[in-house]
């Protein structure tokens, strides 16, 4: 068996040593460890015109432990390089796995491109870098998200500027690349069946009778799968949709009915996990709300009475103090 095939191997990148909040971000980070999946990635969602020139054997991954300590119980990244016609290009991919966007994207991803330039400038020989023929590799950043929520946070840095109209090209700048699963169709998504699709479909913000509808195509596609992303995608249902059952028999048995193709049977061990996301989007849209009413009492009180009044932690309206 090849072993860049599955995510349960050893050939998984390394990432930041800190703990990850959602199951979600370990099964991403595992499914684009694979090399044939990030590629594809690149080819179907990303469609920029040089990307159909890279194969598999272009891709490096590289190995990331410079997220700051600010965000460490939230970020969860994968980056790659990319040989292409003698340059290099870096990959970073940031998994933004929440329901609530960050109006800050843009600074902490101009944090994490500098990070990465730096550590390409101090891991190139001193000689190299100071030749008049060396230039840094492109960063291109690329946020994926997943949250049922629009997308509002600004697209490019400038406009993270005070003022940026009046200065032009004078001024840091750059875009990213935003994948909003929720935004996109499913005749896009499954235009194509392979084992990433088939996890963008399942992932989505569904209904249940649509749940139950994606659950059935993925059991279809799983027929025609090798054993490596036969394995993958019941690794990610037994540990997105099935998290929730500490019953490791009984989650072998609801994965047996899937395998069977016995769906409506299946859902019943899906329906937990059905309730407890309607009851956290119920419990984020509260935050969201509180977090509106903190943010217009800023200007009128104190943090200690804007967090007694909100039921927010008393660092949260100090970090949306910081942030006014």
């Amino acid at each position: 068996m090849d072993k860049n095939k599955s995510f349960h191997k050893s050939d998984k990148i390394e990432s930041v040593k800190k703990p990850i909040n959602q199951e979600h971000d370990k099964g991403y980070k595992g499914i684009f460890s694979n090399k044939r999946n990030f590629l594809h990635f690149l080819k179907k969602y990303i469609k920029a015109e040089w990307v159909k020139n890279i194969d598999e054997n272009d891709l490096i991954p590289i190995n990331t432990t410079f997220i700051d300590e600010e965000y460490q119980n939230k970020e969860s990244d994968v980056i790659y390089k990319i040989k292409f016609k003698g340059s290099e290009i870096i990959f970073y991919i940031l998994l933004e796995l929440q329901s609530t966007v960050d109006h800050t994207m843009p600074f902490r991803l101009l944090k994490y491109i500098t990070e990465l330039m730096k550590r390409e400038f101090e891991n190139t020989p001193k000689n190299e870098r100071e030749s008049i023929d060396y230039r840094l590799p492109a960063v291109i950043p690329v946020i994926l998200y997943n949250g049922a929520d629009n997308w509002t946070a600004v697209r490019s840095f400038k406009e993270y500027v005070q003022g940026y109209e009046q200065f032009g090209d004078y001024i840091v700048d750059f875009r990213y690349f935003l994948f909003d699963l929720n935004r996109m169709t499913e005749e896009t998504i499954l235009s194509t069946n392979q084992l990433l699709d088939i996890i963008f479909a399942l992932d989505q913000k569904l209904s249940r009778n649509n749940m139950e509808k994606m659950f059935k195509i993925a059991a279809k596609n799983l027929k025609d799968m090798g054993n490596d992303d036969r394995n993958d995608l019941l690794g990610w249902i037994r540990y997105i949709y099935l998290n929730h059952i500490k019953d490791e028999n009984e989650k072998t048995e609801i994965l047996s009915k899937f395998e069977r193709g016995e769906i409506t049977n299946m859902m019943y061990g899906i329906d937990m996990y059905i309730e407890e996301e309607r009851f956290k989007s119920k419990r984020e849209g509260i935050k969201e709300e509180k977090i509106e009413i903190a943010k217009r009492l800023l200007d009128v009180l104190d943090d200690e009475t804007i967090a007694l009044k909100t039921d927010l932690k008393i660092k949260e309206v100090k970090a949306l103090r910081k942030g006014k």
